[in-house]
């Protein structure tokens, strides 16, 4: 047993790297329990064991799974974290987060992708290996909950980012604002498998360089790192990992106070507001889409419109279609025009009024009406601009489960089949289970040809 003083790994991991209280370290364990296909839990007692130290031979299972989780062995998770390196029994070395890696005589040097890539195989790290390099199948590589649980910091972690001038520091703001919009657009047009790593890795440099500031040139960045924040958490969102999506929120929303900026805020609300809907929390769904619109006058008119269209599914996930229906004809007086997706007229730019109009069809599809939503998913997906490449997905998707709704058989079958692809390849997690519902929905009618070739892809693309 490790000596109780120290500072252990997992200690350090929990508290300053994730950042994440026990109790949503806990649920963290047991999701990669339930994704390994273990029956395993963890106590808040037991993680305070062996964050102290304090732990002789925990059960095989568990150990397994701890280390699926944090990407490191168990041995090494509970031994102190100012070792710099571990060497195990197995002659691999292990990078830990002191911002040290260990020796590398021999071995690939790290510069472009694909050496990072060789050079952290060689070392040992392949838990990180998978979330920084594309691959041609997503299904080859480890499964997105296990990618995007990733500690960001370990990715070539710097001691401090210093600007070398007010000059510098005014080109690395552009330069973060610039990529900011491009990694939007990624989203928009690939999904968060292809964001996420460049996202995570900005953040890393505003920390970095945030630490070292004061004053008003802090709160620049501290804005900026508010904006990356809230990014973060709609990306592991739509990847299926709600225990980091509502970490990421946290953080931007603390933030966005410090950065003193009310828009920041308020679209963090929003995201709240949106994660409750999933939940179907559907009291505080619209409660806190209601508090994100408070100060109204502030906000772009995008993000007016992003908002109203979130409380009015709120609404309709509470059977009330008058009070969605005014909120959604409301939103069309802010209803954005960017056919770019790269967010240049501020958070909710991807509100245009086709958007608008597939929510519109989604809160009649919540509320028993799918003749209704039908009509209106298929013209919307007609005009929504191609670069919004999941949203047509989940529109897809959600236009299948119409027609299952309306007795459309083999119409649900080809149509969720469409979006299958596009979820699949860009790591929407969200779309994927709703074409995998979908599938279970219709598996009565294998008979025909269009439900059999859907589910005969959803069978090929299981691990």
């Amino acid at each position: 047993m490790w000596a109780s003083r120290h500072i252990t790994l997992l200690s350090r991991l929990v508290r300053e790297e994730r950042r994440w209280t026990i109790e949503e370290t806990c649920s963290a364990f047991e999701r990669t329990a339930r994704e390994m296909g273990e029956d395993a839990t963890l106590s808040v007692r037991q993680l305070r064991r062996w964050m102290d130290g304090k732990v002789q031979r925990p059960q095989p299972v568990s150990r397994r799974v701890a280390e699926q989780l944090w990407g490191y062995p168990f041995d090494v998770l509970v031994g102190p974290a100012e070792v710099t390196s571990q060497t195990l029994a197995d002659g691999r070395q292990y990078p830990l987060p002191s911002g040290e890696v260990p020796h590398t005589r021999g071995k690939p040097e790290v510069g472009d992708l694909t050496d990072r890539r060789q050079a952290l195989q060689a070392l040992g790290a392949p838990a990180l290996v998978a979330g920084m390099v594309v691959v041609n199948s997503f299904a080859q590589t480890t499964s997105l909950a296990q990618q995007f649980d990733m500690p960001h910091e370990i990715i070539e972690r710097h001691r401090r980012l210093v600007a070398s001038s007010p000059a510098h520091l005014d080109e690395i703001v552009v330069h973060l604002r610039d990529q900011w919009h491009a990694l939007v657009r990624t989203d928009n047009l690939l999904g968060p498998r292809f964001a996420i790593v460049g996202v995570l890795n900005q953040i890393a440099v505003i920390e970095e360089l945030g630490a070292g500031l004061r004053g008003q040139r802090r709160l620049e960045i501290v804005r900026l790192g508010a904006q990356y924040a809230e990014s973060a958490a709609w990306l592991y969102e739509d990847s299926g990992n709600i225990a980091q999506a509502r970490y990421w929120t946290s953080r931007a929303m603390e933030l966005a106070h410090e950065g003193d900026d009310e828009r920041m805020l308020a679209w963090t609300i929003f995201r709240r507001s949106q994660q409750a809907a999933t939940a179907l929390d559907v009291a505080q769904a619209i409660g806190l889409a209601q508090a994100a619109r408070r100060h109204d006058e502030r906000l772009a008119t995008p993000t007016r419109a992003a908002i109203r269209v979130q409380e009015a599914y709120g609404h309709a996930l509470d059977g009330n279609e008058r009070a969605a229906n005014t909120l959604l004809d409301a939103a069309h007086t802010w209803a954005a025009s960017d056919a770019a997706g790269d967010a240049h007229e501020g958070h909710g730019s991807y509100c245009t009024p086709s958007y608008i109009e597939i929510q519109r069809a989604n809160c009649w599809l919540k509320t028993g009406k799918p003749d209704k939503a039908i009509a209106l998913y298929e013209d919307a997906i007609r005009t929504l601009p191609v670069v919004y490449q999941r949203s047509r997905a989940a529109a897809l998707s959600r236009l299948a489960a119409a027609y299952v709704a309306t007795g459309q058989i083999e119409q649900a079958a080809g149509t969720a089949h469409e979006a299958l692809p596009v979820a699949r390849n860009g790591g929407s997690t969200r779309i994927v289970d709703e074409v995998k519902d979908l599938g279970r929905q219709l598996a009565p009618h294998r008979t025909l040809q269009r439900v059999a070739a859907l589910l005969d892809d959803l069978a090929d693309g299981e691990p």
